[in-house]
């Protein structure tokens, strides 16, 4: 078995199905991959929609918390490689091409792919431009404390998950947690970026819900960036990064004002979650 896909869920009625049969319709080898998809205590329709699909292993986890779900499905997992996505989230069909190709190199640990959103407005493929290009800096960089994870679109080697998991018990950010150990056992340069290793959010669906996010990752950054010494990007880094996708996309002046204001708004939702989490 080359590759296992682990998902877990909780009350994702919503878009589930379509995770699903997106899964099952990737251009790879039915026999060289499964799919575990590990429910975390839904209360909606969510359990009844993946049992309706036989090429699913089916799952259950009782203690909540996906870094929990995550773990069973490693422990239930026969491929020699871990590819975590959620269940929110479709993969393009290459996605575990792309995965394979990353890991053949031996270095490799982790690969980290690229997001898209489900919504092509100019607002949000701006946004997704500007989230590219932010990868490219960090996944590049040798600074280890900029590093990070997230298992909407992320695989592990099994051997390197075997070593350094499972899964912390940190409530939405063990991912980038786990990532962060695996920079400080082997280097930065176990960690690659796979820009072809595409997945759509499909959750994001408006510039307001990418608003929303920022706000939750600030939120969520004072909750582990001491357990994992990780920090965001410096204002300077930041204005670095705008100024590399002005470069790489060629914007005319009214869509790079466009996007400044995007990134604007965005850092104000991402510094109030900040503030927000500190009061927690």
């Amino acid at each position: 078995m080359d590759v296992s896909i682990i998902v877990p869920f909780h009350n994702e009625e919503k878009h589930i199905e379509e995770s699903v049969q997106t899964l099952l319709k990737l251009d790879y080898d039915k026999d060289l991959y499964e799919i575990l998809m590990i429910n975390n205590n839904s209360t909606d329709r969510s359990v009844e929609i993946v049992s309706a699909y036989p090429g699913v292993r089916l799952l259950d986890e009782k203690k909540p918390g996906d870094f929990a779900a995550r773990n069973l499905g490693v422990a239930e997992a026969r491929g020699r490689i871990l590819a975590f996505t959620d269940s929110d989230t479709a993969p393009d069909p290459d996605w575990l091409q792309q995965i394979v190709q990353a890991m053949e190199n031996p270095g490799t640990a982790v690969v980290v792919g690229s997001l898209r959103f489900s919504s092509e407005s100019l607002g949000m493929a701006l946004l997704c431009d500007y989230e590219a290009e932010k990868n490219r800096f960090i996944f590049t960089s040798d600074d280890p404390h900029i590093y990070y994870g997230y298992t909407c679109n992320m695989a592990v080697r099994r051997s390197v998950f075997e070593e350094l998991g499972p899964f912390p018990e940190v409530y939405r950010n063990s991912d980038a947690v786990f990532v962060r150990k695996v920079v400080d056992r082997f280097s930065v340069n176990a960690v690659s970026y796979g820009e072809q290793m595409s997945v759509r959010r499909l959750e994001v669906a408006s510039i307001w819900d990418y608003f929303m996010k920022a706000h939750v990752y600030g939120r969520d950054l004072n909750r582990y960036s001491l357990i994992a010494e990780a920090r965001p990007l410096r204002t300077a880094e930041r204005l670095a990064v705008f100024r590399r996708a002005l470069r790489h996309y060629r914007y005319p002046v009214f869509t790079a004002l466009y996007l400044i204001l995007l990134l604007v708004t965005g850092v104000i939702s991402y510094d109030s979650g900040k503030l927000r989490g500190l009061r927690f």
